[in-house]
């Protein structure tokens, strides 16, 4: 290792799912901060660069990164990536869709939170930020505010299980000297993004964005993928310092920009080439 690397008296860092979407963002963030050694964790059996992490490529080669393939089912396997750590990102678990059964989703979010909470204390780590997502208490917004209750009856699966998994991680702040809190982001979107713009991208390509049902007057916050890798960042500087009003709590992280979802999917389309909404479609109920 770099003896100028040394002196800096690194800390050292596992960001699971860190060839994720945000994942990828936070860990170019901590390696350009440059006082952390980062594990990168992810389910992927082997690491693939692109040409634009030439910065993680560096780390590996000077050992400030290294890669491990992850299991989170492993209960085991997550310990042993784990020990020796401070802090753990704990981002967006792949390999999860809609297309799974509810117990391969329960042993990959809810199981998987299990074994990484109970891998943090076996380990004696300090500090665990969870990646939530803020549909975990509501899907829009009411008078520009978001509920912080969760939700008594959901209808999306993964985000009940997501909800389930991020109680787990509350409530296990301060026991065994681990401090924990969860970030929830809304609607995140920006280059890379695999899920947000290219789900309506392919509603596009089929026409189904040109018809807005009901009114269309529904808020939802968005944010850039940065700011969420920026927020983990300051979670963990907030819980090293041991601020009180951040462990055990959960935060939301938006661009503070709430808008119609019409407006933003139209200026999404329009970027991209295509037409934008048309029609309004009304249902209304007949008793």
């Amino acid at each position: 290792m770099d003896d100028r690397f040394t002196d800096l008296n690194p800390k050292t860092c596992v960001v699971l799912g860190g060839r994720g979407f945000i994942g990828k963002s936070l860990v170019l963030r901590l390696l350009k901060l440059g006082n952390w050694i980062v594990r990168v964790a992810d389910s992927t059996h082997s690491l693939q660069l692109h040409h634009s992490e030439s910065l993680l490529a560096e780390a590996l080669s000077s050992s400030r990164a290294s890669y491990f393939h992850l299991d989170i089912t492993d209960k085991h396997r997550v310990a042993k990536v784990l020990e020796g750590s401070s802090v753990v990102f704990y981002m967006d678990v792949d390999g999860i869709s809609y297309d799974n059964d509810f117990y391969s989703c329960y042993k990959l979010i809810v199981q998987g939170a299990k074994n990484v909470i109970n891998a943090c204390r076996e380990c004696k780590v300090k500090r665990l930020i969870y990646n939530s997502s803020a549909d975990v208490v509501f899907d829009d917004l009411h008078n520009g505010v978001k509920s912080s209750a969760y939700q008594w009856k959901v209808d999306d699966m993964l985000i009940d299980l997501k909800a389930h998994a991020e109680a787990l991680v509350l409530d296990a702040n301060d026991i065994d000297g681990v401090l924990t809190c969860s970030l929830r982001p809304s609607n995140v979107f920006g280059p890379g993004d695999t899920e947000l713009v290219p789900y309506f991208l392919k509603l596009a390509r089929y026409g189904f964005t040109k018809f807005i049902i009901g009114n269309g007057d529904n808020l939802s916050d968005f944010t850039f993928y940065e700011n969420v890798a920026h927020a983990h960042i300051c979670a963990e500087e907030a819980l090293n310092f041991q601020t009180v009003s951040v462990a055990g709590k959960a935060f939301f992280i938006t661009n503070l920009e709430p808008k119609k979802f019409r407006e933003f999917l139209s200026l999404l389309l329009e970027g991209l080439g295509y037409q934008r909404y048309e029609l309004e479609l009304v249902f209304v109920m007949m008793t």
